[in-house]
C-alpha cells in the first residue's frame, strides 16, 4: 500500500518519489547499459517475474509488485531472494533486443502509467548520443509477468 504525505494543495505518493529519483539515477549516473538478465517464475517457466539491469555504476531490478501488478524498478538485490523462491535466471544481452542496447547509456526512461493509475510500463531510450539511432524497450507488466517490446 502506498504511503501518502501531505503539502498545502498536494498529495504525493512517497513511493513515486522514489521511483522518479531512481529513473533519474538510471539516466544520469549509472553509466553504458553493460548485462541484462531475466528472472522466471517457478511455475510458469515461459513468463518473466523480475529483469535485472547492469549498467557500468549500477544495478536495478525491475520487478512485478504482486499487490497490485503494477511495475517496479529498485536498487535493492533481491536476486538471492528471487533464486530461494524458485526463480530460474537467465542471461539475456546477446538476445534481441538488449543486444542492440548494450554498450549505449541511458538517454530518457518513461514511467508508463494505465488509465487506472497504476504503473504497468518502463520505456528505456538507448543512445549514447542525438546522432545515433536509439534502442527503444519497453517493459510491460501484465498480470504478474514482464513483457518486452520494442518500438520503432
Amino acid at each position: 500500500m502506498a504511503s501518502y504525505h501531505y503539502l498545502p494543495g498536494y498529495f504525493f505518493d512517497v513511493s513515486e518519489t522514489i521511483m522518479r529519483h531512481l529513473m533519474r539515477t538510471v539516466v544520469y549516473e549509472s553509466g553504458q547499459f553493460v548485462n541484462v538478465e531475466y528472472f522466471f517464475h517457478q511455475n510458469l517457466p515461459a513468463e518473466i517475474g523480475a529483469i535485472k539491469l547492469w549498467f557500468q555504476k549500477e544495478v536495478f531490478l525491475v520487478i512485478v509488485k504482486p499487490d497490485d501488478d503494477s511495475l517496479e524498478i529498485t536498487k535493492e538485490q533481491i536476486d538471492r531472494v528471487l533464486e530461494e523462491e524458485g526463480y530460474k535466471s537467465t542471461q539475456m544481452s546477446n538476445e534481441i533486443p538488449w543486444k542492440l542496447a548494450i554498450g549505449n547509456h541511458v538517454r530518457w526512461i518513461w514511467a508508463l502509467v494505465n488509465q487506472q493509475g497504476y504503473l504497468d510500463g518502463l520505456q528505456f531510450e538507448f543512445a549514447d548520443n542525438i546522432s545515433q539511432e536509439q534502442v527503444i524497450i519497453q517493459l510491460i507488466a501484465i498480470a504478474s509477468r514482464i513483457d518486452i517490446k520494442t518500438v520503432h
